[in-house]
């Protein structure tokens, strides 16, 4: 009927010819034919189109990327199986380190580094914020798969444990199907850590490096005895 289709197709034309959100490119067309309306999932896609700043290359797009891999994550849970392991995207591999790092969790027992603030997953929902739950009610730190999970996600299970690469400890879980935190959010896919194995450490800022400077550096006067330092 040309109703959506065709009418996304000249929607992401005007967006990327006219630099338009894709609400005033609908609006346009339906200047010409208004019975024009794209489903919810071409909408979606055409805001993803937006948000990208409407590239002409948009397979080399992370943002597409990322969108592909979720869609594999839906196709997979819908028939039961876990996504096939070339089809994974671990998010550090991808990493251009333009996010900022506000914090490292680290393995409690040997203190690896297994995830830095980027990569977690940010699943309150608009409820859960309006009820003033504070992300302590979380039990877990749900996060996007990590390259060093390779070796446990690329098996092919549905679900499982996640073992520190350093020392071996049970640090969380996985569950390609979901799973439901302690706040009552449903999160798919489930890839966690447990709050109880993890010790969430603050990042130094840029150039800091912990370096113990000498009283003159400081503006500090030296105490008696320290002149000979």
């Amino acid at each position: 009927m040309g109703k959506s289709r065709s009418a996304t197709v000249v929607c992401a034309f005007l967006m990327q010819r006219y630099g338009i959100t894709p609400m005033e490119a609908l609006s346009q067309i339906r200047e010409a034919r208004p019975f024009c309306e794209p489903n919810d999932g071409f909408m979606k896609q055409l805001e993803l189109y937006h948000s990208m700043a409407t590239p002409e290359n948009v397979e080399e797009t992370p943002a597409y990327q990322r969108w592909l891999y979720e869609r594999e994550v839906e196709m997979s849970r819908a028939c039961g199986q876990a996504p096939e392991a070339e089809k994974i995207r671990f998010e550090d591999e991808h990493d251009t380190g333009a996010s900022e790092v506000d914090f490292e969790l680290r393995c409690r027992k040997c203190r690896r580094t297994l995830a830095t603030s980027q990569y977690l997953t940010n699943h309150r929902t608009a409820e859960s914020h309006r009820s003033s739950r504070l992300s302590n009610d979380c039990s877990h730190y749900f996060l996007d798969p990590l390259s060093w999970m390779r070796p446990e996600l690329e098996h092919g299970k549905l679900d499982g444990r996640l073992e520190c690469p350093k020392c071996k400890t049970n640090v969380g879980k996985y569950a390609w199907q979901g799973m439901q935190c302690s706040c009552g959010d449903w999160i798919l896919p489930g890839i966690t850590l447990a709050k109880g194995k993890i010790d969430e450490v603050k990042s130094r800022p840029a150039g800091s490096l912990g370096i113990r400077m000498p009283p003159s550096a400081t503006g500090r006067r030296p105490g008696p005895g320290q002149q000979n330092l």
